[in-house]
């Protein structure tokens, strides 16, 4: 495994659709001086999903097409994004 020289965490704010995610990392990286990645908004603009979740109204998010746009961002660290799944904690991202 690689040697990880990031000097800032990355923190992630986990729960389903519509309970708040993107309110509170946008909350605490104000707070902390940290950057905030909207998922929800790099999914529509980078096209990252599968379809339309009705259910839940929400895109159906690739996780694979989102882990792979956020690697080399992630790896910098000082980043707080909301997830709305914890399969993301099984890739080197955290």
């Amino acid at each position: 495994m690689a040697q990880n020289s990031r000097t800032k965490p990355n923190i992630l704010v986990t729960g389903t659709p519509g309970t708040g995610k993107t309110t509170t990392s946008a909350a605490l990286a104000e707070a902390t001086q940290l950057r905030h990645i909207n998922v929800g908004e790099l999914v529509k603009e980078k096209n990252l999903h599968d379809g339309w979740d009705d259910q839940f109204d929400c895109h159906v998010i690739n996780e694979d097409l989102v882990c792979d746009e956020l690697e080399d961002v992630m790896e910098e660290g000082g980043n707080i994004r909301g997830l709305p799944w914890l399969r993301f904690f099984s890739r080197a991202l955290v």
